[in-house]
Order: structure tokens, then C-alpha cells, then sequence
């Protein structure tokens, strides 16, 4: 079992690591360092195309000085694609299939491990920022175990973050369309039956005839979007975070609000929390 794992799963002996430049899990924590607990956290809270980079760009375009710690992508590689895999993962689908099975392992799932990181003191008086979260589980775990964390939660349609993954062009966004890719003119989508209406997935397929979508890119994508749902509810995870945390809690449509405003409500969050910290 690894040293992150380990650590995660409560409290623990195993050899501090560094993952990062500044970031470090395990213990104990060498002279100078604060854990996740005992510092000021906002912490993104959306699924994939929610718009959590773009909102990351946007507080970037307002001059604010923040740290952004490893984002979920990068500490799946390090602390939980190595407990179920012998080697990188580069398929989402899998992905989610293996950070669901280390859910189950570690009550909290991603929150434990970004309980357990720890900052220097290089960060100090910085914000720190971690992109993200999802899902009931993850959001109940880290509104217990930060107690100074604060949540964004960025939200919109399955439709509109469908789309947004096939205009992204992100090499992450991978899942292999196998076999649901049939042979012929004609395109369906399956399982797309309580995720998108029938008028989006005729929209897709009006698209797909004309070629302005890939047939296989749309399956892909769309198999990405309908894993996260399988897996995290965005609904049900701002009900619990309004429940447990919602002095600490703000939620934004991002259908609705631009990157602009979207910025503008990350600057308040990081504002007021300078503000806490001042008085």
C-alpha cells in the first residue's frame, strides 16, 4: 500500500513525500508546514466542463496573487491510479471506475487525500486553491475535515458541457467509443436516455450528418460525460454543501454568469477571506 494511500486513510506513520513543489502528504509534517486542516482552502467544486479552468483563468486575468495546488488530475495520478494500476490510465472512463473503487476504499475518495496534503512556508499568506471536486461524498468529507475551506460550485447542463469537451480539445478528454460506434450513415447515442433530451441528441445527430461533429468524438465524449453522472450527482452535492457549509458555500451557473463574473465571485470568496485572516 502507498505511502499517499496510507495517509489518507487516517492518521499515519508513513514517510512525509513531497508531490509537488511546496505540497507535500504524509507525516509528520516536517517544521514549517500546515496541513489542508489548519489553512484557508477554496476549493473548485464542478464536473468535467463546468468551467472550473476557465474559471482559474479568469481570477489569473484579475491580477490576484493565488497558489494553486496539484489539481485532481494530477494527484489521481500520483496518490490513487497506482493502488489499482500498474501503469498511467489515460482512458477517463477507466478513471472513473478506479477513483469510484478508492471511494469505497477510503470513505471521502479525493477529499481524504486533500485533507492530507500540507503546505510551507513559501504559501503562507497566499491563497490556495485546489481544482476539484465532486459528487455528495467528496463535498461532505471536505466540508468536516476543512473546517476554513470554502467552495465555488460551478455548474451547467449536461448538453452545454458535452459540447464544451467536443470544442476543448483537451488530450485528457479521452474514452475509446468501442463497439457503441456502428457501421453506416446512421448515428444513435446510447444511454443517452435521461442525460440528454431527445432534442439534443437529434441536435447531435443533425450535426454529425452535416460532419461538423465526429461521430466517434461525440461517443467518446459523451461516454465521459455519462460516467460522471453514474458517478457524482452535481445536484445532490450542492444540496449537501448548502446543508452542512453554506456560510461557506457560493454556487454559480456558468450558463448564466460569464468567466467575468465568474472571477468576480472567486475574488469576493478570496477577498473575504483575506479579510478573516486580517482581523
Amino acid at each position: 500500500m502507498s505511502t499517499l494511500h496510507t495517509a489518507s486513510l487516517g492518521p499515519s506513520t508513513a514517510p512525509f513525500t513531497t508531490i509537488a513543489p511546496g505540497i507535500g502528504f504524509g507525516g509528520p509534517l516536517p517544521g514549517g508546514w500546515r496541513s489542508m486542516a489548519d489553512s484557508e482552502v477554496l476549493v473548485l467544486v464542478g464536473v468535467t466542463g463546468a468551467g472550473k479552468s476557465t474559471a482559474i483563468a479568469a481570477l489569473e486575468q484579475r491580477g490576484i496573487r493565488f497558489s494553486l495546488l496539484p489539481d485532481r488530475r494530477v494527484v489521481t495520478d500520483k496518490a490513487i491510479i497506482p493502488l489499482y494500476a500498474d501503469g498511467p490510465v489515460t482512458d477517463r472512463v477507466q478513471r472513473f471506475s478506479i477513483t469510484q473503487r478508492f471511494t469505497r476504499d477510503c470513505p471521502g475518495g479525493m477529499a481524504a487525500v486533500l485533507a492530507g496534503l500540507a503546505a510551507d512556508a513559501s504559501k503562507r499568506g497566499l491563497p490556495l486553491v485546489f481544482d476539484g471536486l465532486r459528487g455528495e461524498a467528496e463535498v461532505a468529507h471536505a466540508a468536516e475535515a476543512l473546517p476554513r475551506a470554502r467552495f465555488l460550485v460551478l455548474t451547467a447542463p449536461d448538453m452545454v458541457r458535452l459540447m464544451r469537451l467536443l470544442k476543448r480539445g483537451d488530450a485528457f478528454d479521452r474514452a475509446a467509443p468501442g463497439a457503441d460506434l456502428a457501421a453506416g450513415s446512421d448515428f444513435e447515442l446510447p444511454g443517452a436516455e435521461g442525460i440528454l433530451t431527445d432534442g439534443e441528441v437529434d441536435r447531435l445527430r443533425a450535426e454529425v450528418a452535416v460532419g461538423t461533429l465526429a461521430a466517434a468524438d461525440v461517443l467518446a465524449k459523451f461516454k465521459i460525460i455519462a460516467a460522471e453522472r453514474r458517478n457524482y450527482d452535481p445536484d445532490r452535492a450542492v444540496e449537501t454543501l448548502m446543508a452542512i457549509a453554506p456560510e461557506r458555500t457560493a454556487v454559480v451557473d456558468t450558463t448564466v454568469s460569464g468567466p467575468a463574473e465568474v472571477g468576480s465571485v472567486l475574488a469576493r470568496l478570496l477577498t473575504d477571506r483575506r479579510q478573516r485572516l486580517a482581523a
